[in-house]
């Protein structure tokens, strides 16, 4: 069995067996690499840059890719949005490989893509990029940097945290494409599932929606409603009105009772 250094969202579930999942992987330093907004016949939409559109092709081939190992999954839905990513997978088998792996697999890819369509050579075909003579690198890193003569040999050999502080140090042009964790949300059921297609199909019009009103469509950590303390995202005038009723809600038609 494979192993992987993602921290997984919900550590009491069982990446390796089956499951549908709602993906997010954000660029590093939400750079707005994957899509722009743009107009189209006087109607603001956006559109997915060619970085964005070999994103999803990876995606799209996920399955056969996976294939390939033995491993049997499903993508119901992508989209790419300016500095971000979400898509929808569906493990059917249980797998020697973890979810993590594979979704580190596909992000190896995009880096790949995204470093050739800037003339930046693979890691692998490339000198290290750290400079072992200079004094501000971390004595560790010099040391590794003396051991490994190329980017692709180095990283292979530190840990999670020595990455993180690796790529600080980089040219920029050398770092991944996508920040080094990602977000997955456990499916718990058909509605669940239905529910995460339609956010990811409804993404980039929320979006436009926040970029056409964005004082109407605030985020506020902390709203103080009855001496309580909640977080919102919406209209907030709504909550500041004068007048405010209390009302219940019900299933049932007052009427029929049903």
């Amino acid at each position: 069995m494979k192993t992987t250094s993602y921290r997984p969202r919900n550590p009491g579930h069982d990446y390796y067996d089956r499951g549908t999942y709602l993906i997010t992987l954000v660029v590093s330093e939400r750079r707005p690499l994957l899509a722009s907004f743009t107009t189209v016949n006087a109607h603001e939409t956006i559109t997915p840059t060619p970085l964005g559109e070999a994103v999803q092709q990876f995606w799209e081939q996920t399955p056969l890719m996976q294939a390939k190992h033995g491993n049997h999954v499903a993508v119901h839905a992508c989209v790419c949005m300016p500095d971000h990513f979400h898509g929808v997978i569906e493990v059917k088998e249980p797998m020697e490989w973890s979810l993590g792996d594979i979704i580190q697999g596909m992000k190896t890819a995009c880096t790949q893509r995204w470093w050739q369509m800037n003339g930046v050579p693979a890691s692998t075909d490339r000198p290290n990029s750290v400079d072992c003579n200079n004094a501000n690198i971390p004595k560790w890193l010099r040391e590794k940097a003396a051991i490994y003569r190329n980017d692709g040999e180095l990283i292979r050999h530190l840990s999670k945290k020595q990455r993180q502080q690796y790529y600080a140090l980089v040219p920029r042009q050398h770092r991944p494409l996508f920040d080094d964790n990602y977000d997955d949300t456990v499916c718990l059921d058909d509605r669940h599932r239905e529910a995460m297609i339609a956010y990811v199909h409804d993404n980039p019009r929320r979006a436009l929606v926040r970029r056409a009103l964005p004082d109407l469509m605030r985020r506020c950590l902390h709203v103080q409603i009855g001496g309580h303390d909640y977080g919102a995202f919406g209209n907030l005038f709504l909550l500041r009105w004068a007048n405010k009723l209390q009302v219940q809600c019900h299933r049932r038609h007052p009427a029929t009772g049903q």
